[in-house]
């Protein structure tokens, strides 16, 4: 995103000078491109379109640590969006037309960085007064100015709501699915969970390199890390770091994966030699750590995104990967895959309720009428992939989803449909269960589902 070059006013000379009127540019306060973009962003995303989509477009042009400058206002915003929207209402006069909608997210961009960032909020200011001009919104200059000072002059506090949807940020519906499934401190708890910074965990290829000797390389290169008891491949930082500085990275010795999609794969119970498939593989991680626990497996990994199996070979490559990539819709069918599997991980699309803090976009992007039809989703890729699994097979079901519509009602409803499928007990946490539901934060980690079946 470039820089908006404004004629400035002409300024008069005296009448025996011939030279050519001249013409300045507005002075743009340090920082304003950062504040632009990130408003852009974010005024994207409530016009439904995905943080995926909209980082790259409006930072495309800046470096990489504006770059991660604009990324963390970003996500700040939309995990506190709705307490931030209430507090800059009441310090505005009057609404800001609907037209003019990226001026009222420059102004709770701007909150976000006063209240929750080290940004000086002088610096603050300035920046988001002067990217007015940059998003075309140059007369709401004075407007801006107003709005943040007086804020600042009041003490810089945010107006707290007793609504929980408000004061955590969440949609209503949301709210309400939950509260049909959790307590009442649960859903709070998961609100909570859902809007801090994630941590980074690291996947470690053990058939390259053990834990405990990734864990010495790390030390050496000074990045403080702890190993994950119930996740032998599993390595948390103790800070995030960017992929450049982790040893061995590029070699393939190490993949980013949260620890709970680390314990998927696992599941299968893998032996050498078996035939296995992964029925929505992108983009590639779980694939990755089934080639990791066994040798000679035969692998297919499918997705229905093409562009999504690019990257997903791409990432795969990196680690020395190479399993059979095929674009299906495994909704539709997987009657173009010959034979039958003995093992089969169904790694369901579903509404990413488990993973917002990743993802916070999630909250505003989703809508309740999307469930039921991830609902129907689901339920046609598990009995397409339990047709392709064989007498005595196992196959994992697994999704990034607290919602229990799509996860132990799913269960249920799968097992109604097949009578020759029941649940096949696995460990979890040191007990035993036949499915188990991780909600965000516990063990640090994302929240996801796991149930195992075996066809009788």
């Amino acid at each position: 995103m470039s820089d908006i070059q404004r004629k400035g006013p002409y300024k008069s000379r005296p009448s025996n000078t011939k030279r050519k009127p001249s013409f300045s540019k507005p002075v743009i306060a340090s920082g304003s491109q950062s504040r632009a973009a990130a408003a852009l962003c974010v005024n994207a995303v409530e016009e439904g379109n995905s943080l995926s989509t909209a980082l790259p477009m409006y930072t495309k042009d800046l470096d990489d640590r504006d770059r991660a400058f604009v990324q963390e206002i970003v996500y700040g915003t939309l995990r506190h969006k709705r307490l931030l929207s209430t507090t800059a209402s009441e310090l505005l006069d009057r609404g800001i037309n609907q037209r003019f909608n990226q001026v009222r997210t420059l102004i709770i961009c701007a909150l976000y960085q006063i209240i929750f960032t080290r940004s000086p909020a002088h610096a603050v200011v300035a920046a988001t007064v002067g990217a007015c001009d940059l998003i075309k919104c140059r007369k709401f200059t004075g407007v801006v100015n107003a709005v943040l000072r007086r804020f600042l002059r009041e003490g810089a506090h945010l107006i707290h709501s007793a609504d929980p949807c408000v004061e955590h940020s969440f949609p209503k519906w949301l709210f309400d699915e939950l509260s049909q499934t959790y307590t009442a401190d649960e859903v709070i708890e998961i609100m909570k969970n859902s809007n801090v910074h994630p941590p980074m965990y690291l996947r470690v290829e053990n058939s390259k390199i053990s834990t405990e000797d990734y864990l010495k390389c790390l030390e050496k290169k000074e990045i403080g890390a702890t190993a994950v008891e119930q996740c032998p491949s599993a390595v948390l930082l103790d800070e995030p770091e960017h992929v450049s500085r982790l040893p061995y990275f590029e070699q393939g010795y190490v993949a980013v994966q949260d620890v709970s999609a680390q314990m998927a794969a696992p599941l299968l119970d893998l032996k050498d030699g078996m035939r296995v498939l992964d029925t929505c593989a992108a983009p590639g991680g779980k694939s990755a750590h089934i080639l990791d626990l066994a040798k000679d497996i035969e692998l297919i990994s499918c997705d229905i995104d093409e562009k999504r199996l690019e990257e997903t070979k791409r990432g795969l490559s990196r680690l020395n990967r190479n399993p059979e990539l095929r674009q299906i819709d495994a909704s539709e069918s997987l009657s173009s895959l010959e034979g039958e599997f003995d093992r089969i991980l169904v790694d369901a699309p579903c509404s990413g309720t488990g993973v917002i803090r990743r993802h916070p976009d999630i909250k505003w992007l989703r809508r309740q009428k999307d469930i039921e039809k991830l609902v129907e989703t689901q339920a046609k890729i598990l009995d397409n992939a339990f047709a392709k699994l064989k007498k005595g097979g196992i196959l994992v079901y697994t999704t990034c989803s607290i919602l229990k519509r799509e996860n132990i009602e799913q269960v249920r409803s799968f097992l109604t449909r097949h009578t020759d499928a029941r649940l096949l007990p696995f460990i979890m946490n040191g007990n035993e269960v036949e499915t188990y539901q991780r909600l965000p934060g516990e063990l640090n980690a994302d929240g996801f589902f796991y149930a195992r079946f075996i066809k009788e």
